[in-house]
């Protein structure tokens, strides 16, 4: 779901460039969760090869941007693969020191330590003549139907965005390897630890929760999940049903996951008629819509608002800070 939920913030991001999420990324593990799903996209008969840095890698990145640009990536080298008889994608991954010869020969560069990942193909290449204009918006070197000239240049958009380089290099009939380079962090040097310090979620006390949600799916796992931190869990399907479990159920119920949009009656109507049964009542609000687009204007200000699917993490945390609060 967490998957679903970034192809479709992939859509947005590319409709709205301001809705761009920057933030510290471990770029080794991230790579490496990423071709595991991207391994499901590509041909049987295709080996992919992945080779990384025992370091972490920190860098300032957007998921959403960064899991597009490799998945462009390795779809360019996919289909250059066509027709190669032993077709290999190789997906590398490093440090990279940019040094003051190397700076020469690429006056853009910034002196500094870069992550430095590489998608290689030993498939058809590309004509010299045709890779000066390869990130320019709508040009395909593919046939028509079979490309939007789109992908690589929201792959160049993407990297400068993260204030990264991007290079090629090809020769026809032999292959192409896509160069990227990405500023590392600062604090780099933490970046093992960091991503060592795994969060876990925050168990309850056996409180009674209700979950509110129309959909019987978002119901049964939220069920388990939230039993599985040690909760007891009350449902119901609409906001009718929901005041009619808490009115029997009000001296035991400690907090309120209530899903904004229903049948029979919405989120926010049916949190209204039972804060009059205990106006201090702890409620969670949830949404599968965008967030700014479904809240309803009368919802109480200071209001906490969770996107679905749930972040598992932040969700228990919002949990335990409004039950001790």
């Amino acid at each position: 779901s967490f998957r679903a939920a970034d192809m479709i913030q992939q859509l947005l991001t590319f409709a709205r460039k301001d809705q761009v999420d920057i933030k510290p990324l471990p770029l080794t593990s991230f790579i490496k969760e990423t071709v595991k799903f991207l391994r499901s996209s590509i041909s049987e008969n295709i080996e992919l090869h992945l080779d990384t840095c025992s370091d972490a890698l920190m860098v300032n990145g957007d998921s959403t941007q960064l899991h597009q640009v490799l998945l462009n990536l390795t779809n360019n080298a996919r289909d250059a693969l066509e027709n190669a008889p032993d077709p290999c994608i190789s997906i590398q991954l490093n440090t990279f020191v940019a040094d003051d010869n190397f700076r020469k020969a690429h006056g853009d560069f910034k002196s500094g330590r870069y992550a430095h990942l590489s998608v290689s193909d030993n498939g058809c290449g590309i004509p010299a003549d045709q890779i000066e204009h390869l990130f320019e918006p709508f040009f395909t070197t593919k046939e028509q139907g079979k490309g939007t000239g789109l992908g690589l240049a929201m792959v160049f958009g993407a990297v400068k965005n993260h204030h990264g380089y991007i290079e090629v290099e090809s020769i026809e009939g032999k292959g192409t390897a896509f160069h990227l380079y990405l500023p590392q962090r600062e604090d780099s040097s933490n970046g093992d630890a960091l991503v060592k310090q795994e969060e876990k979620a925050e168990h309850g006390n056996g409180e009674t929760i209700l979950l509110v949600d129309d959909d019987p799916n978002v119901v049964a796992i939220g069920r388990e999940l939230l039993e599985s931190m040690q909760y007891s869990v009350l449902t119901a399907a609409n906001g009718q049903e929901a005041i009619e479990v808490f009115s029997a159920h009000s001296q035991d119920i400690a907090l309120i996951l209530m899903d904004i949009v229903m049948p029979s009656m919405g989120g926010v109507e049916a949190a209204g008629t039972i804060r009059q049964i205990n106006p201090d009542i702890n409620i969670i609000y949830c949404t599968g819509y965008d967030k700014d687009a479904s809240i309803p204007g009368n919802i109480p200000e200071g209001s906490e608002v969770f996107s679905k699917p749930y972040d598992i993490i932040q969700l228990s945390k919002a949990i335990r800070k409004r039950l001790q609060a």
